[in-house]
């Protein structure tokens, strides 16, 4: 097969060369005569101006010869790396997420985030995925659904990362009461102070101790410990109760059960009568007024329901110890 050059680049060789030879013809020539006098550091700045001035002009004249060669050989390797860039942006991206989750030290194995909407337990991460274990929403509890989700590291550059605490940490767990019908919110708030007070009084010492050292980790205020009370209502005009519980993620749903069963159970109480109406004051200025034998029933149901759920929950909770001891 016969060797094949575009006539193009061939008058440019062709050309490169004749330039070249009739420079550097010149360069010797003009070295060779600036060498002949007799002062011989004249001699030596005229030949190194000779050389300078040839090399100048020899670059300028090639350059001005393949000027249009060169052009289109970036243009070409231009839209090459566009093409390249393209076709491995999610690779790039996925390679730049795991470096700022390495770089911010984000998470690690063990660590329960929420990210991309996903909430779960990281169980691996790699260059270009994170792998997670899915869980269910805070108030259906802890344990895993068993469905493994791999999520590309993109993410992490598309939108926020949330840690939460670990299962045997404590931290603030926040719940909502709602009433049905309005009721004093004085009387109310006491004796859902007093059912916070009861379930959270075991752990005190601890939640304390661990609430320290948590802020000074952090170099902020964290909510806590103990719990905090406020009512509120609902944007339909229901009465709620706001309460923050600060305890074990592990237990936070079996003390959220607790604390409302045994206020809904203080509620219905004999000889308790915090309807609508009532005024905060001591107790002997309250007049017994039990509620409506329907009303009673009502709350009855619903304090029953949470105990048994507050059962199982605890329940739970013991098996899992066990099954970790």
């Amino acid at each position: 097969m016969p060797f094949f050059i575009p006539s193009r680049i061939a008058d440019n060789i062709w050309l490169s060369l004749s330039i070249a030879a009739v420079v550097l013809a010149l360069r010797f020539a003009g070295v060779w005569l600036a060498g002949r006098g007799e002062d011989l550091a004249l001699a030596r700045r005229r030949r190194f101006t000779i050389r300078a001035v040839a090399d100048l002009v020899l670059a300028l004249a090639l350059l001005a010869v393949w000027i249009s060669e060169i052009q289109s050989v970036v243009l070409s390797l231009a839209a090459v790396m566009v093409a390249l860039v393209v076709a491995t942006k999610e690779l790039i991206m996925c390679v730049a997420g795991s470096v700022l989750r390495l770089s911010g030290h984000l998470f690690k194995v063990g660590d329960r985030i929420e990210m991309n909407g996903i909430h779960g337990e990281v169980i691996d991460h790699g260059l270009f995925s994170t792998t997670i274990m899915e869980l269910p929403a805070a108030h259906l509890g802890h344990a895993g659904t068993g469905r493994v989700v791999m999520l590309p590291n993109s993410v992490l550059l598309t939108g926020p990362v949330r840690v939460g605490a670990q299962p045997r940490h404590f931290a603030p767990h926040r719940f909502v009461v709602t009433m049905e019908h309005p009721v004093a919110p004085g009387p109310a708030l006491a004796l859902l102070g007093a059912a916070a007070e009861r379930v959270l009084g075991p752990d005190r010492e601890r939640a304390a101790r661990f609430h320290r050292m948590a802020t000074n980790k952090a170099g902020a205020d964290i909510a806590g410990p103990g719990f905090q009370l406020a009512v509120r209502t609902s944007e339909i005009g229901k009465m709620q109760f706001h309460v923050m519980a600060y305890c074990l993620v592990q237990d936070a749903l079996a003390v959220e059960q607790a604390i409302t069963s045994e206020f809904l159970d203080a509620l219905i109480a004999p000889g308790v009568h915090v309807g609508e109406g009532a005024r905060p004051g001591p107790a002997e200025d309250v007049a017994p007024a039990p509620p409506t034998p329907v009303l009673s029933r009502a709350w009855a149901e619903i304090a029953r329901s949470l105990r048994d759920g507050s059962a199982r929950g605890a329940a739970a909770n013991g098996e899992r110890k066990d099954a970790a001891a």
